[in-house]
């Protein structure tokens, strides 16, 4: 993002999950604000990367935490009006005390990753290798 946080995007079976991070975005203020307009950056970005990803399902969004409820307000109110561009159907909760946003996005297709990535031959897409030495 332009002020240097970052996302992750992780796939489950069941939901996606999108982790919010400042990274070097250490901010020249107050924490709060340097969070506060992290996540509206993010908000932004998120609500984009699901289109071009075209990522459905039940999505749970892990925003920085921010003490402040008016700027979590805000933050949702963001969120909500980018989403606002995306065709697709969307359904979002309200920011949970922990930060969170759960919501759902309309499952048009399979979704870029599927698309375009064939499973790992090592362990099968599972993200993980046993160790067989472990097993004699």
């Amino acid at each position: 993002m332009p002020s240097g946080g970052s996302l992750i995007i992780e796939h489950t079976e069941a939901l996606t999950v999108i982790d919010v991070n400042t990274g070097k975005n250490v901010g020249k203020s107050n924490l709060e604000e340097t969070v506060f307009h992290n996540n509206l950056e993010a908000a932004d970005e998120i609500a984009r990367q699901l289109r071009l990803r075209d990522i459905g399902g039940i999505i749970v969004i892990d925003f920085i935490d921010m003490e402040v409820r008016e700027n979590r307000r805000r933050v949702l109110e963001a969120f909500k009006d980018a989403l606002a561009r995306d065709k697709t159907r969307t359904q979002v909760f309200e920011i949970s005390e922990l930060g969170l946003v759960e919501m759902t996005r309309k499952r048009i297709g399979e979704g870029l990753l599927t698309n375009f990535a064939d499973p790992c031959v090592v362990c099968e897409g599972r993200g993980v290798t046993l160790d067989l030495s472990m097993l004699d």
